[in-house]
């Protein structure tokens, strides 16, 4: 066998075949190790500059942009249902229907149920009646939605370009119907805002406790608003949850009234003509008498049943208003809560991607003309 021979013919045990291409050697790891650190030290100080400008610039956007602290204010309160279910209440409502030919049984005064009450405490016809009430505030008395509008920061963020509703204030309180255009466009621009400042919800399912919840950039304004917030909804919601027997109630107050007018007239007509014939002797004459005592004594029977009877509608009034109570009120100072910035953190971490993309392709350009 000749040398030729031997050296095409060599052992596979000692031949260098090449690796395949889903391999990496570890000698081409170290020289792209190498690699990268002489373009480091041909870069550090683009990346540090850039890194530092984008710093720099971020830092400047936190200060211009620096978000106002945040008040948190609550309140825990139990919603106690009025009781119209009970026996008596229940049997006084029904004497009462039929007292006045209605023939059915005790109004039902639970009209929300659920979560129904609480979308019924965050709509906008609540809100607008808490925002349109006054309270004093540091000693003076304000309204409240302009209290809202000077201190909730509205004016200079949803307002910031219109100079007509950045001096746009109410000139007193007013109804829905009542307001003018511009005021309809404020009151849906705070609406729309304000529904994102507070909010209501139940701490656990299976409790009656709900929580009133606000968090505002005034403190003064967190706690007023709340609290005037659960006034509103209060008052709103039992003269709801009481609207039908209120309504009985006055039906029979009138009567009241109009029976105890009657049995007045009655009355005075009795003694007058009691005055008058006082030696009298004639059939007829005592016949007259005898009516309008007659008709005194039927009109003093009507009175007092009605009258008894308006003072158990107005007990049964009473046993269906639901009770607000308040768990736990507004403690002062109220949680600050501070949020953090991100503008600087975000400008490094920008700065450095561009860092690495500018080095990139200035090492592939110093590649191509080196070639």
């Amino acid at each position: 066998m000749t040398p030729n021979n031997l050296t095409t013919n060599a052992s596979p045990l000692v031949t260098n075949q090449p690796l395949p291409p889903d391999q990496i050697s570890p000698k081409s790891v170290l020289l792209r190790v190498v690699q990268l650190k002489y373009i480091a030290q041909r870069n550090w100080k683009i990346l540090l500059a850039m890194v530092i400008l984008g710093g720099v610039i971020g830092f400047i956007y936190d200060l211009t942009h620096k978000k106002p602290p945040i008040y948190n204010a609550s309140i825990l309160f139990n919603l106690g249902g009025g009781s119209s279910g009970g026996g008596g209440g229940l049997g006084d409502l029904s004497q009462l229907a039929g007292a006045f030919g209605l023939g059915g049984g005790a109004p039902d005064a639970n009209i929300f149920t659920g979560d129904n009450f609480l979308i019924y405490a965050t709509s906008r016809p609540i809100v607008e009646k808490t925002l349109m009430q006054h309270d004093t505030i540091n000693g003076k008395d304000t309204l409240l939605v302009n209290y809202y509008i000077r201190h909730s920061g509205i004016r200079d963020k949803e307002w910031e370009d219109d100079e007509k509703m950045r001096s746009f204030y109410f000139d007193r309180a007013k109804t829905p119907t009542e307001y003018t255009k511009q005021e309809q466009m404020a009151m849906a621009a705070i609406y729309g805002r304000i529904t994102s400042e507070f909010s209501l919800k139940q701490p656990e399912r299976k409790s009656s406790f709900i929580d009133i919840s606000g968090f505002m950039e005034d403190e003064q304004l967190t706690a007023t608003f709340i609290q005037k917030h659960l006034q509103t909804i209060e008052k709103d919601y039992q003269s709801k949850q009481t609207k039908k027997t209120r309504e009985m109630y006055k039906m029979l107050q009138d009567r009241v009234d109009s029976l105890a007018r009657k049995m007045t007239g009655t009355e005075s007509a009795l003694a007058r003509y009691m005055d008058q014939n006082q030696q009298m002797v004639v059939a007829q004459g005592k016949i007259q008498e005898s009516k309008l005592t007659r008709s005194s004594s039927y009109l003093q029977g009507l009175y007092y049943s009605a009258l008894q009877s308006a003072d158990n509608m107005r007990l049964s009034l009473i046993r269906e208003t639901p009770l607000f109570t308040i768990i736990k009120p507004i403690y002062f100072p109220l949680s600050l809560e501070v949020k953090a910035t991100v503008g600087m953190q975000a400008g490094i971490a920008i700065s450095l991607v561009l860092a690495i993309v500018v080095i990139f392709l200035r090492e592939t350009f110093r590649s191509i003309m080196q070639e």
